[in-house]
């Protein structure tokens, strides 16, 4: 699992969950999943999303296998895309965006082959592999080779993040991922110049 930047670097990752889960499954039981679940990733402040005046937080972008959170944006069912043009257009731009995820594997398999075929090695080796192949590849990615915004989940004390801390109320969690994503459709339906994602 793994959180990757606009220009195809790994931010975060999460080695070590089963291919037979779900993505959402292994996000929500993998320290990272935990961690924003906890507030506890050092995310950016929310900002004015361009030319709009509501502040909004920024988000994770899955595709249906993930929960809807406050921290997580997924597409609208298709169903809901057909008789509404609006939704349609945010769930184009959400899979434009998810891309640049699929793309960084891509460009992480073709540069190690080692990944065409089963690493028939440990565990705790394949974890090692995958992590290292990671951290060459932002190298390679990076004109310097200093990256500071890789890490491995276990920094030395938790950062509180930019999120605002929701109570145990799963209602309150559901209205403000909704109301995150309402945001998010208003903005990809307007008259604003987008970002060729």
């Amino acid at each position: 699992m793994a959180i990757v930047g606009p220009d195809y670097k790994f931010i975060c990752v999460d080695i070590g969950g089963f291919g037979k889960n779900s993505d959402g499954g292994i996000f929500e039981t993998s320290n990272m999943g935990k961690r924003f679940e906890q507030n506890l990733m050092s995310v950016p402040a929310p900002r004015f999303l361009p030319g709009q005046n509501e502040i909004c937080s920024y988000v994770l972008i899955g595709d249906e296998a993930f929960a809807l959170k406050p921290y997580l944006m997924r597409p609208f069912p298709y169903k809901q895309t057909l008789a509404d043009v609006r939704k349609e257009k945010y769930n184009v731009r959400l899979c434009r965006a998810r891309r640049v995820v699929e793309n960084a594997f891509g460009i992480l398999s073709q540069k190690w082959r080692i990944f065409y075929r089963p690493l028939e090695t440990k565990v705790d080796t394949t974890i090692l592999i995958v992590r290292t192949a990671c951290v060459l590849h932002n190298f390679l990615r990076s004109k310097s080779g200093d990256d500071k915004y890789f890490q491995f989940l276990d920094p030395p004390e938790p950062v509180l993040g930019a999120f605002t801390d929701i109570a145990n109320d799963p209602r309150r969690a559901a209205r403000l991922a909704f109301s995150t994503r309402d945001k998010f459709v208003n903005y990809f339906n307007s008259d604003m110049p987008m970002p060729n994602i």
